[in-house]
């Protein structure tokens, strides 16, 4: 659905968070009168009060709509949205909306992780070469409002939840990775990897995938449809190994010169390269000229951000890390390093054993003098974490709350150690968000 279809209908948003807040104000300035409803025990800002509804006033509101614009955040296997469909209303999203309204110009990235940096990564390289992009969706600028004409392509994250209600696809899509996240939202696996793949099935171009042997090339090349072309970085000389970026003809780059730490970074880096070729039409002296631009891109924050500490340690935060698939790379980052990992948070029972088996193989490989992962952990998830490695973990402790899971890190480490936060699991078992944990640690960090 286009934005332009919305005029002259009676329109509900759902939900009063940043995504409905910015649905309300980007339909208001095109001349789109919205009521936004909030089923649940959700809460209305202040100065969105007037022009809201709750509770079962709320939901009449959904089902006498004929639009409706929901939020990101609302699964699609609640009750109330299987009546507001059962209803016949049709139901969009902001992300669609604005998706519709510019694919032509959109590279858009999905994946279980690796999405925010390989997007950011993509619009760097994309600058380098002098073609003007904008960041956009889950990193960068909201998706709303029409782009400027100058902007010759707008690179945007795009959640799993987004991704559900698409009816549109970019002109190119990246995909990064996929494994078990956010399954109580969507489900399920299997009806996560629909939503995730619902990104390519409406006619991309082009869409990136890492290899020809992983599973996201088949399931692209099943949703997408024969006229949409599957790229790979293999497929265009571009190889990313453990410590070395190489694209043939264009050069290499180190490990130790890319300002990303960890080898699942390189390959987030070949995946973005990728992308650049399929969007612009590169000459052989670019592909050199891309490949060296890495070599200034900046990090994201919370993603093995190393934090400022005068205590002789390294402190470490990848909090946004909250699959234990995630956690396992940022490990890797630091293989050869003695590490203290503060692990877990809230409870979204996925599976730990991916990570239980690198910490047990890990602890067994004493080579390097590294010696095993000690593990603090916090929260639900950590207990059970703790719980199912059944004592396989010789250096592992539960902490009362996040703040004792500091206060026993840096009791227990020496200086030079690596303390990483890299959790596995979402903060809302104490914090608000993932920022206000960080913040958190950041403060711990800080103290001498």
């Amino acid at each position: 659905m286009r934005f332009d279809e919305l005029a002259g209908r009676r329109v509900v948003i759902w939900g009063a968070g940043r995504e409905g807040r910015a649905a309300h104000a980007e339909l208001a300035r095109r001349g789109v009168p919205t009521l936004i409803a909030v089923t649940g025990d959700g809460a209305v800002p202040e100065d969105l009060r007037a022009a809201a509804v709750t509770g079962d006033a709320a939901l009449r509101a959904l089902l006498g709509a004929e639009v409706v614009v929901k939020s990101p955040g609302i699964p699609r296997t609640s009750p109330d949205f299987q009546r507001i469909v059962a209803a016949g209303v049709p139901v969009t999203s902001l992300m669609d909306l604005w998706l519709n309204d510019n694919a032509d110009r959109v590279i858009a990235v999905t994946g279980t992780k690796g999405k925010s940096t390989t997007s950011s990564l993509i619009r760097h390289l994309l600058e380098a070469l002098g073609v003007s992009a904008v960041l956009a969706g889950n990193v960068g600028v909201a998706v709303a409002g029409d782009l400027d004409p100058a902007v010759e392509a707008a690179v945007t994250e795009v959640s799993s939840y987004q991704a559900s209600d698409l009816t549109a696809s970019p002109r190119v899509a990246v995909l990064t990775s996929l494994y078990p996240e956010h399954l109580p939202w969507h489900g399920g696996y299997e009806r996560y990897v629909a939503d995730k793949l619902n990104l390519v099935a409406h006619g991309p171009e082009v869409v990136v995938v890492p290899s020809r042997e992983h599973e996201l090339h088949a399931l692209a090349a099943e949703r997408a449809g024969e006229r949409t072309r599957i790229v790979t970085p293999g497929e265009l000389g571009i190889r990313a190994s453990e410590d070395r970026l190489e694209w043939d003809g264009a050069g290499a780059l180190s490990a130790e010169e890319l300002p990303l730490r960890g080898a699942h970074n390189l390959a987030n880096a070949a995946l973005a390269l990728t992308a650049l070729h399929a969007y612009t039409d590169m000459a052989d002296a670019d592909r050199g000229r891309a490949l060296a631009a890495l070599r200034d891109f900046a990090p994201l924050q919370h993603r093995l951000e190393v934090v400022p500490s005068s205590d002789g340690r390294v402190w470490v935060d990848d909090g946004l890390a909250t699959a234990p698939q995630a956690v396992v790379a940022a490990l890797e980052a630091y293989a050869d390093a003695r590490v203290t990992l503060i692990a877990g948070g809230a409870e979204r029972d996925l599976p730990f054993a991916p990570l239980i088996g690198y910490l047990t193989a890990r602890g067994e490989d004493m080579g390097g003098g590294a010696g095993p992962v000690r593990v603090v952990a916090t929260g639900p998830s950590g207990a059970r974490l703790l719980a199912e490695a059944g004592g396989r973990l010789p250096r592992a402790e539960l902490a009362r709350d996040f703040a004792d899971a500091l206060d026993r890190a840096r009791a227990g480490s020496v200086p030079g150690e690596v303390i990483l936060l890299s959790p596995g699991a979402p903060s809302f078992d104490e914090f608000a968000d993932y920022e206000a944990r960080a913040a958190a640690f950041r403060a711990a960090a800080e103290r001498a």
